[in-house]
């Protein structure tokens, strides 16, 4: 857009953020807070992004409260595992960037947010056994809040476990009650979780945990601090003058609204995950109609590219679009994707593929098995379990002593008295599964898996029961009837988006910074290249690079 065209304006602002999942309400909090005239823009009816639909946890290494807790952690560990496990494919500077900011912006907003965190206990690195990983403290999720404190709770986007009259607690609550029935006595380490729910049913205190909670703590700053949030309010496309961005057209209440911003534009409006065009343009048509139209997402409705296509527009270069935040997921009756995140590394199951081989350590992280689930050419694959697996944990909606008829009658779920029938009705290969299930049961016993060594890593064994025992991630598969459940290369959302340098500025092509525009989140090539480093690695760094930007637009970066 020409200079002449850009002459008038209908309001102005120092920043104005694009999007309101984490990247962009921490971008705000820090803006505002850093004294700039803040305008957080949302182009669908309700707050949160993929953030509010998420576990909530953020990945923030040498962060106070393992100081405090006296975890053993230092940047130059942190630097050291994510330079061994990323490579070069992020330039170093945004690496160290990330190590250093990271911890400051958890403390900036414990003491100038409503926001508070708790350490997820025991939670290790992803990779915990390579050069520089942790085994615990560096994954933090933000504590529970009654969302009758906002004033727009009601605009607040719902997860399905984090609606009204649900079981609302951190992750180290939920993952002591996924044991209850291996081990009962874990239940006396989580004894507020049951007044809080039981209150929340009683008294309508709307409760809410994990990614809504880190959401409403971020909104119900910007509400007492009178930062705008508008909501319904699309992004048009961004007004450029002698190559700088001065600020952006949006639609709002009917009209094109031409909005300055002094400082800069944060595009923080996630990624692509919704836009089976742009899915099929980056990752071609391997994963089939439903995958290419997003079925398997569980990234938020909003999220199809927009803020991407914005800077694009405009000149900016774009990396990492052939990746995603993968997650293996089912398909229960009512067409929304159920994640399976730790059920993977309980005894008593295996993943297969249809020639009924295993493929891979079950228990690895979901971002990596995600991604073998996708590569594998022996589709579709299935989760195989045994009634004693049934009867003990949780998997893809179904619970323990709760009956599964509905899913069985659906075909979701298929159940039989053998391993050759379960084998038939799944379209699975009959005397493959009958050889794998008979291997993994061998090795069960020893506890030792030779193939992939599930159990071995300590990020298998927070997955694994540890109550069962040689290997509390392995246990045989005999007890009938079985049950198979097909499971897909979902995901949390892409990964790819606008380059950034280690001031989250956008650049272009030839390197060249784009003045005035700033990305972070998903809208933004992740710091993390194809690596997942740990529990909330997304929001870790989504928030850490918002916070960047709004540092970088201060001037005080």
């Amino acid at each position: 857009m020409s200079a002449d065209q850009s002459a008038d304006w209908d309001d102005s602002f120092d920043v104005i953020v694009i999007g309101s999942g984490a990247a962009g309400l921490t971008a705000a909090v820090v803006a505002d807070r850093q004294g700039l005239r803040t305008l957080v823009v949302e182009k669908e009816a309700l707050y949160g992004g993929t953030t509010a639909l998420s576990g909530g946890v953020a990945w923030v290494p040498n962060n106070a409260l393992m100081q405090k807790a006296g975890l053993p952690d230092t940047p130059a560990a942190a630097l050291t595992y994510l330079e061994h496990n990323i490579g070069n494919r992020v330039a170093h500077g945004k690496l160290a960037a990330f190590v250093e900011h990271a911890p400051k912006m958890a403390e900036f907003l414990q003491a100038h947010s409503e926001l508070a965190f708790n350490i997820v206990h025991g939670f290790p690195d992803y990779r915990p056994e390579a050069p520089g990983g942790s085994k615990g403290g560096r994954s933090i999720d933000p504590k529970v809040i009654s969302g009758r404190k906002l004033k727009d709770f009601d605009r607040l986007r719902r997860s399905a476990t984090g609606m009204p009259g649900g079981l609302v607690g951190s992750v180290t609550e939920m993952r002591r009650l996924a044991f209850f029935k291996s081990n009962p006595m874990g239940l006396a380490k989580v004894w507020s979780f049951f007044p809080r729910n039981l209150w929340n049913k009683l008294a309508g205190r709307q409760h809410v945990s994990s990614g809504m909670a880190l959401i409403a703590r971020l909104r119900l700053t910007l509400q007492k601090r009178a930062v705008p949030l508008w909501l319904d309010t699309p992004l048009q496309e961004l007004i450029v003058e002698n190559d700088t961005v001065m600020g952006v057209c949006v639609q709002r209440e009917g009209r094109t609204k031409r909005l300055a911003a002094r400082k800069g534009v944060i595009m923080a409006a996630g990624g692509f995950e919704r836009n089976p065009a742009m899915r099929r343009q980056f990752f071609g048509d391997q994963g089939g109609d439903d995958w290419n139209q997003g079925q398997f997402t569980s990234g938020s409705p909003g999220n199809v590219g927009d803020g991407i296509e914005a800077g694009a527009s405009i000149g900016a270069a774009r990396d990492l679009m052939d990746d995603m935040w993968w997650m293996p997921s089912t398909m229960p009756p009512g067409g929304k994707p159920v994640i399976v995140v730790f059920e993977r590394g309980l005894p008593h199951m295996m993943v297969v593929n249809a020639k009924g081989q295993r493929f891979a350590n079950e228990a690895r992280p979901y971002n990596e098995l995600g991604r073998l689930i996708y590569e594998e050419q022996e589709q579709p694959a299935h989760i195989i379990f045994d009634q004693e697996f049934r009867s003990k944990y949780a998997i893809g909606g179904l619970i323990p002593g709760v009956p599964a008829k509905k899913f069985i009658e659906s075909g979701y779920l298929k159940q039989a008295d053998s391993l050759e029938q379960l084998a038939t009705i799944s379209g699975v290969d009959p005397e493959g599964l009958r050889d794998t299930v008979q291997r993994f049961n061998r090795m069960a016993e020893q506890g030792r898996d030779e193939d992939f060594g599930k159990g071995e890593s300590a990020f298998d064994l927070y997955a694994g029961d540890p109550a069962h025992r040689p290997n509390p991630c392995l246990g045989a598969i005999g007890k009938p009837p079985f049950y198979a459940l097909q499971i897909a290369a979902g995901d949390l959302g892409t990964k790819g988006g606008l380059l950034t340098n280690e001031k989250a500025q956008v650049l272009r092509e030839d390197g060249s910074v784009i003045p005035g525009l700033y990305a972070a989140g998903n809208s933004s090539a992740s710091v993390m290249g194809n690596f997942y480093p740990g529990a909330g690695g997304t929001i870790g760094a989504a928030m850490t690079y918002g916070y960047i930007a709004a540092m970088d637009a201060s001037g005080n970066n």
